[in-house]
């Protein structure tokens, strides 16, 4: 019987590491080696899988120091590189003022030893069904900006992942940002989150943006996290808010229907009968801070 998979503290493998000092090296770099190599940004997911064995590459690229991955842009666009650290985006995020759902998913991730070594974009790559930025990101409706020696593309955060540890970018890709539409007046977002205890790994997460006039929902997104293969959105429960004049009981009434999009699993962290439970209480809590915020 084999042993089971611990984190050893040390690298195992031999590999080769190289500091970038430009985007077109990194491609380069990319373009040569495919799946043998590794993009390192803050490392607090891929030195992990590392240490684990879980991967193996033969080159780590760092691309910590490469300000082209660092962009923070506001105006009728956000956007934000996918190398800049969670402490950065944090207070750019605060700053602009309606980005709560998105604030909130940040400031659940870890403690500040994590955050400021992370990045947004290694949350994203990494591939994590339980990633605690995706959901409130495809709420906003946002776009992962990914480009390799050859092409450059831009694809729906909805789209961008594939499975557990998976998702759409090829081996000589990296991603370079995120974008999504600036909150306009109005609409407001809110990210609620399980886990077994504070900055966990999530047991469950839900997102909520939505638009307000008056009582009525204008615009509704619903996203979760840990309950699928993907983060993904809730499609019967927006449906069901979207033109709808809210009341007290609307949030109870459409929680349930999360239950026709999400498909939960066993596993260490709670059971999928706990997972489908949660999801709906999220998804009340998470609309009803939202309902409020998008009032002011």
């Amino acid at each position: 019987m084999s042993a089971p998979i611990m984190n050893t503290r040390v690298l195992v493998n031999d590999f080769e590491y190289v500091l970038a000092s430009s985007l077109a090296d990194v491609l380069e770099l990319l373009d040569t080696h495919g799946r043998d190599a590794a993009v390192l940004a803050g490392g607090t997911d891929l030195v992990i899988q590392m240490k684990m064995g879980r991967v193996a590459p033969k080159v780590v690229v760092d691309v910590s120091k490469l300000e082209e991955l660092k962009l923070l842009e506001a105006g009728a666009t956000i956007r934000i590189g996918a190398g800049r650290r969670y402490i950065d985006v944090l207070r750019f995020l605060r700053e602009q003022g309606r980005c709560d759902g998105l604030a909130e998913a940040i400031e659940g991730i870890g403690k500040i030893q994590v955050l400021t070594v992370g990045t947004v974009g290694g949350n994203l790559c990494n591939g994590s069904p339980a990633a605690d930025t995706a959901p409130p990101l495809i709420t906003y409706d946002a776009r992962v900006r990914v480009t390799s020696a050859h092409m450059e593309r831009v694809i729906p955060l909805g789209e961008f992942h594939t499975g557990p540890g998976a998702t759409v970018m090829a081996p000589d890709e990296i991603m370079v940002g995120v974008e999504f539409d600036a909150v306009p007046a109005g609409r407001a977002s809110a990210f609620k989150k399980l886990a077994r205890v504070a900055c966990d790994i999530s047991k469950v997460t839900c997102a909520v943006t939505l638009q307000r006039d008056g009582e009525t929902c204008t615009h509704c997104r619903v996203a979760l996290g840990a309950v699928a293969p993907v983060p993904l959105r809730a499609r019967a429960a927006e449906a069901a808010l979207e033109g709808r004049r809210i009341d007290e009981l609307t949030a109870d009434e459409c929680a349930a229907l999360v239950n026709e999009d999400i498909s939960p699993i066993d596993d260490i962290r709670c059971s999928e009968r706990y997972r489908r439970e949660a999801a709906g209480v999220l998804l009340k809590d998470a609309f009803d801070t939202a309902w409020e915020r998008a009032r002011c």
